[in-house]
């Protein structure tokens, strides 16, 4: 499902007119088979949201190459790399990034009209119902508590069925009872779709539910568990 080859991303940081290249990653590698879920834990600024912005396609590498069924993201030119990223990846972040204006069915029937894709209300109905969001599907983001816009968030991203799952700290802005359910959703529901999934987080019990744990430390990962 995923391959990625000697992965390299520096940051250039200016301080007193000095320029100095702060490397991030260097050379990573790390190979997810289908279906499995993967942890990436590590300390703030190690380089986590990093990694997931270059397996998302968002960002580009130094040097190395993300391989997605079969895809080589460095192979493609950005507009190639939005299409095969709204086809193929689905994003949740700590922040849920709903749009305003529109209820929370609109909000999830919005990826399938992007993509032009046949819109399966049933379907669509379906997964916020088994979100718990089935009584709030005509109300709009500022009705929702953060829980549930964090639950919505996890709907409009499964909606197109992804290849693969990108999760960076999707309950850290959530208090700790309402982010372990919000959790325990999400590894439900994953599981039950077979979604292939790396998840960053900085809870060791979110973790270890995943298949394998990486720390990601001094620019390469190292095998957890």
């Amino acid at each position: 499902m995923i391959q990625i080859k000697d992965l390299t991303k520096s940051y250039k940081m200016v301080s007193d007119d000095t320029q100095q290249d702060i490397r991030i990653l260097n050379q990573l590698n790390l190979t997810v088979q289908t279906g499995e879920t993967v942890a990436i834990v590590g300390a703030s600024g190690s380089g986590k949201s990093t990694l997931l912005g270059l397996v998302s396609g968002l960002d580009q590498p130094d040097s190395g190459e993300v391989i997605i069924n079969n895809q080589s993201l460095q192979k493609l030119n950005q507009q190639d790399v939005t299409g095969f990223r709204a086809s193929n990846i689905a994003i949740v972040f700590q922040q849920y990034y709903l749009v305003q204006h529109l209820t929370a069915l609109e909000n999830v029937l919005l990826p399938l009209e992007i993509l032009n894709q046949k819109v399966d209300e049933t379907f669509v109905k379906n997964l916020l119902d088994q979100v718990g969001l089935s009584h709030r599907i005509h109300h709009k983001p500022n009705q929702l508590s953060g829980g549930e816009s964090q639950r919505l968030a996890l709907a409009r991203a499964l909606v197109i069925k992804p290849s693969l799952l990108l999760a960076d700290e999707p309950s850290g802005s959530l208090d700790v009872d309402t982010g372990q359910k919000i959790m325990s959703l999400f590894f439900d529901q994953v599981k039950k779709n077979k979604t292939t999934t790396v998840l960053v987080t900085h809870d060791p019990s979110l973790a270890k539910k995943c298949d394998r744990v990486f720390q990601l430390t001094n620019g390469q990962l190292q095998v957890l568990a």
